[in-house]
């Protein structure tokens, strides 16, 4: 009996161990809300879960963080999606606001990073710059982006890496957007950036506290 309470304590203690919490905050004008991100590695793999009021994302990630499958998941908005990258083809399949889809499409030759705020400051802990492809999420469109570090800034009173996320070529002048990331760990620690049209107030992320 004593060892299989050892046993389990040990199996109890290893996935506290490799399963980890984070838990962010999103304002945008007057709208707030949290987001909960849950990671866990094994098998070589990384399975990241995020979720932000209703909605709820999952993905797979490979080597060199790179993503090899997305789900989203949001009840509101009738969708339920699945995309998984093989040999430089995108399967896209499940319902996407309601709509059902079921197509492939050609990677452009980039490595896929569809949460670039998980695994950007680890990216480019070695570089300055990486170009990445990613869906956008509320047309599932695949986009080509470029992510260049740009030194060290304040946020929140600490010292915090910025990266900055840009469409590429011409593209490049009309949106962009900034993600933070400690110093020490090079995890998520906030964002700024408008997401929509002229008149949409910022987002802003930062770790709950």
């Amino acid at each position: 009996m004593k060892y299989i309470i050892t046993i389990a304590l040990t199996l109890f203690l290893t996935a506290f161990a490799i399963a980890q919490e984070r838990n962010y905050i999103s304002i945008c004008g007057k709208t707030k809300t949290s987001i909960k991100w849950t990671e866990e590695r094994k098998n070589g793999k990384i399975y990241l879960h995020t979720v932000q009021g209703g909605e709820k994302h999952e993905y797979i990630l490979g080597s060199g963080y790179k993503t090899e499958s997305w789900k989203i998941v949001n009840i509101s908005s009738n969708t339920n999606l699945s995309i998984s990258l093989n040999n430089g083809i995108y399967s896209i399949s499940g319902k996407f606001n309601g709509k059902q889809i079921s197509k492939k499409v050609k990677s452009k030759g980039k490595s896929w990073y569809q949460n670039i705020a998980y695994n950007a400051g680890l990216t480019l802990k070695n570089s300055k710059s990486v170009e990445y492809e990613c869906f956008r999420p509320d047309n599932m469109k695949l986009y080509t982006m470029s992510a260049a570090k740009k030194g060290t800034e304040k946020l929140d009173g600490k010292n915090a890496v910025r990266i900055e996320v840009s469409l590429t070529g011409f593209m490049s002048a009309f949106w962009s957007c900034d993600y933070y990331f400690d110093t020490s760990s090079l995890m998520f620690v906030g964002y700024k950036g408008v997401n929509g049209g002229p008149g949409t107030p910022e987002t802003k992320i930062s770790v709950a506290r």
